[in-house]
């Protein structure tokens, strides 16, 4: 008889499997499609759809044919931070991909019969107009913040006026401004903000008001005009340089502070930091670029009308060369002190058949009113969009009293 112990039974403990790679993400099951499989990912740093798919098993194959798809790329340069959605069936083979690339434009891969295919979707955004209505106590950068304006809008808005207020000049306290722009909304939440559709600048106490409505033609924007249809674009800039003050302006005779001696000053001096961006007044071709003596770095542009602006002083230029023709409001060049200057400003003249004039007092041509065959239906909107404005009084009155 044998030692060992009776045994009556043998169990089995089985270890425990790895799961399938595929769990790498949260699995579900597609409704509509039993049998596949619904993956939704959000992107990592370094991901991209070849790892993803990998991860699920999908075959390097199927990811080449992506790849080399007319539009592959729209699957293949995935943002991160963003979710995308795989659908898989049971066999490992990809049957959809749905990515939503930005709040407005999604991709999806689909597959049929003769073989993978992407469409683009593009979801039009719902336009509101938002009104905001602002009183300058200071400054007007910050009383356009306080009112709700964003940078780029207070930048453009004080663009739209260029040719008719100098906000350094004409810009006091007490001064009031009220703009109707777009808000962008998709499936009832915010995405941005769009175009200003009117604005309205009351300066001098009140005295003077300025109006301006967009005239968008085909879903771009060509410009604003007043409530008459006049375009609010002059021929000139009325300044070269954003918000810096008036050093010295155009005089017969002042005392030069480095030659030290009485001559005239055939110019206007805007002091601004170093590197302050200068703009060209208007459409010409640079006739001259270089280094002068009194101007130092300097540029001449030659206009139409035998008229010229020069431009002293640069700390250097921008990137357009002697001979090229520039636009309005295009950069040539950032405020220095180069030259005989005793601070950082730039030096700019008007010269009219090759006599100085007083840029401040110069009158330029307006660029014309608005064609006839858009004037009944831009005058309509224009009379909306000035309900709006004046809505906005309403709205601070209402303020006001509570």
């Amino acid at each position: 008889m044998s030692d060992q112990p009776k045994v009556d039974a043998i169990e089995t403990v089985e270890t425990p499997q790895e799961p399938a790679e595929a769990s790498y993400y949260p699995v579900e099951i597609d409704e509509q499609h039993p049998q596949w499989n619904k993956f939704t990912v959000k992107i990592d740093k370094n991901d991209s759809l070849s790892l993803i798919l990998d991860r699920l098993h999908v075959s390097p194959e199927t990811v080449y044919t992506i790849s080399k798809l007319r539009n592959g790329r729209n699957l293949t340069n995935l943002r991160y931070g963003s979710e995308i959605t795989v659908w898989i069936d049971q066999q490992d083979q990809l049957q959809r991909i749905l990515y939503p690339a930005s709040v407005n434009t999604h991709y999806e891969l689909s597959k049929d019969d003769t073989g993978f295919k992407i469409l683009k979707e593009v979801k039009k955004p719902e336009i509101r107009h938002t009104t905001v209505y602002g009183v300058i106590q200071n400054s007007f950068f910050v009383a356009a913040k306080r009112a709700g304006l964003s940078a780029r809008n207070t930048m453009n808005l004080a663009d739209i006026f260029a040719w008719e207020i100098d906000f350094e000049r004409e810009i006091r306290k007490g001064d009031t401004f009220k703009v109707v722009y777009e808000s962008k909304y998709i499936d009832g939440k915010y995405i941005g903000e769009g175009e200003i559709l009117a604005a309205e600048f009351n300066t001098n106490n009140g005295k003077d008001k300025h109006r301006a409505f967009a005239f968008i033609q085909d879903g771009e924007l060509e410009g604003y005009y007043d409530e008459k249809g006049n375009s609010l674009r002059a021929e000139f800039l009325r300044s070269p340089v954003d918000t810096v003050r008036i050093t010295s302006k155009f005089t017969p005779r002042r005392y030069h502070p480095i030659l030290k001696k009485w001559r005239s000053h055939r110019g206007v001096d805007y002091g601004g930091p170093i590197g302050t961006p200068v703009r060209a007044t208007a459409d010409g071709k640079i006739v001259f670029r270089g280094w002068g003596h009194g101007y130092g770095r300097y540029i001449k542009i030659q206009h139409a009308n035998q008229r010229m602006t020069v431009y002293g002083h640069f700390s250097k230029f921008g990137k357009y060369k002697k001979g090229s023709y520039v636009k309005q409001g295009q950069i040539i060049g950032y405020i220095g002190q180069s030259g005989l200057a005793t601070g950082p400003h730039l030096h700019y003249e008007f010269r009219i058949k090759g006599e100085h004039v007083d840029p401040l007092k110069v009158k330029t041509i307006s660029a014309g009113p608005i064609a006839s065959k858009y004037r009944k239906g831009f005058l309509k909107q224009a009379n909306l969009l000035m309900a709006q404005l004046d809505s906005a009084n309403l709205v601070k009155v209402a303020r006001s009293s509570n």
